[in-house]
C-alpha cells in the first residue's frame, strides 16, 4: 500500500511538473509583464497634423499646405493585442479661424503582439492653408486658404520584433505590458500606402509659379511600398518611469501620377520613415504617458518634376487603467 502511494505521488509530481512546463511564459518575465488577459481602458487628449510640402525643381520658394486641426478628446479599449479608439474634436479649442477650417476623419487599427506589430491607418482631410504667411495671397497678407484641397491616406505597416523575449513594443503605446527593465529590438518588415491629393484648381497659385499654374496640376496620386528596417528601445528608470523611441526607414517603390491639363506618371525609388516617441509612468493597474507618432513619404511628379512631401502624425496624452476580468468574460471576448 505504501509503495502504491509513493508511486501515485511520484506520478502526480511528474504530471504537475510537465503541466508547469507547458504553461511556461513565452517571454522573460523579469524584463516585462504582459497584461494580455486584462481589459485596458484609456482616456486621451490628442492632436493630429497633416502637411503637404511642394518643392519646385528651380529656385522658386517652397510652399507647404497645413491642415488646421483641433485638439480631440478620445476613449480607447485594448484586449490582448488589439486596440480600438474613438475621438472627437473639441470645438472650444478651435485653431486660428484665419487659417480656414479643416474637416478631418482618422481611423486607426493597432495590433501590438509579442512578435509582431501591425499598423493600419485611413486618414481623410479637407481644407488647408499655405505657409509661410502671405505666400500666394494677392496683397501678401494673411493666409492663402484652400477649402477645396484635400488628402486621402491609406497605409499598412507590418514589422517583426526580433527581441520579443525581453522587449515589448506595446508597453509604451497600448499599455498591454509593463516593461520593467531597459531593452530594445531590431524591427524588420514591410509597408505600403496609397495617397491622393486633390483640389478644384492648381495647387500652386499663379503668382508663385506661373508654369505650374498653366499646367493646371490639381490632382496627385501616389502608391508606394517596400521593405523596412528599424530599431526600438525603451529606457526604464526604477521600473516605473520609461522613455521609448522607435525609428523605421524603408526603401520603397513609388508610382506617382500628376493630373491637370495633361497627365503624367513617374516610377522611382524613395526613402521614407516613421518614428514613435513615448514617455511616462507605468504601474500595476494604471499608466500615464505622452507620445508622438510621425511619418514622412516622398515622391516626385511628372511633367512638373515637383517633389511632394507628405508629413502626417499626431501627439497624444493618455491615462490608461487596467481591469482584471473573469473566465466567463474572457470566453465572451475571445
Amino acid at each position: 500500500m505504501k509503495r502504491t502511494f509513493l508511486f501515485l505521488l511520484t506520478c502526480l509530481c511528474v504530471f504537475l511538473s510537465s503541466s508547469a512546463q507547458s504553461i511556461k511564459p513565452d517571454h522573460d518575465t523579469t524584463y516585462y509583464k504582459s497584461y494580455k488577459g486584462t481589459i485596458i481602458l484609456r482616456a486621451y487628449l490628442s492632436r493630429k497634423y497633416s502637411v503637404l510640402k511642394l518643392v519646385p525643381p528651380g529656385n522658386i520658394e517652397n510652399v507647404s499646405y497645413h491642415a488646421n486641426t483641433t485638439a480631440s478628446l478620445g476613449l480607447g479599449f485594448t484586449y490582448k493585442s488589439l486596440s480600438l479608439s474613438y475621438s472627437h474634436g473639441l470645438s472650444f479649442l478651435e485653431s486660428d479661424t484665419k487659417k480656414g477650417r479643416t474637416s478631418f476623419t482618422d481611423l486607426q487599427l493597432r495590433l501590438y503582439k509579442r512578435k509582431w506589430t501591425i499598423d493600419a491607418i485611413a486618414s481623410f482631410s479637407r481644407g488647408y492653408y499655405l505657409t509661410p504667411q502671405g505666400v500666394g495671397t494677392a496683397n501678401g497678407l494673411g493666409y492663402y486658404i484652400r477649402p477645396d484641397v484635400g488628402t486621402q491616406i491609406v497605409g499598412l505597416g507590418i514589422y517583426r520584433v526580433l527581441n520579443d523575449k525581453k522587449f515589448s513594443y506595446g508597453a509604451a503605446l497600448s499599455q498591454n505590458a509593463w516593461q520593467k527593465k531597459s531593452a530594445g529590438s531590431f524591427l524588420i518588415g514591410a509597408e505600403a500606402c496609397y495617397i491622393a491629393a486633390n483640389g478644384d484648381s492648381s495647387f500652386i497659385p499663379n503668382n508663385i509659379d506661373s508654369n505650374y499654374y498653366k499646367d493646371g496640376i490639381r490632382k496627385m496620386h501616389l502608391f508606394e511600398g517596400g521593405p523596412s528596417l528599424g530599431y526600438a528601445y525603451m529606457l526604464v528608470i526604477a521600473e516605473n518611469y520609461f522613455l521609448m523611441g522607435s525609428f523605421n526607414a524603408g526603401i520603397n517603390y513609388s508610382y506617382s501620377r500628376e493630373i491637370g491639363n495633361d497627365k503624367g506618371s513617374k516610377v522611382g525609388v524613395w526613402a521614407n520613415y516613421i518614428f514613435r516617441l513615448a514617455a511616462g509612468y507605468n504601474a500595476t493597474k494604471w499608466n500615464l504617458s505622452a507620445s508622438w507618432l510621425g511619418a514622412r513619404i516622398n515622391t516626385e511628379g511628372r511633367p512638373t518634376l515637383y517633389k511632394y512631401l507628405f508629413n502626417t502624425g499626431g501627439y497624444r496624452l493618455v491615462y490608461a487603467r487596467r481591469f482584471a476580468i473573469g473566465h466567463k468574460m474572457k470566453r465572451i471576448l475571445n
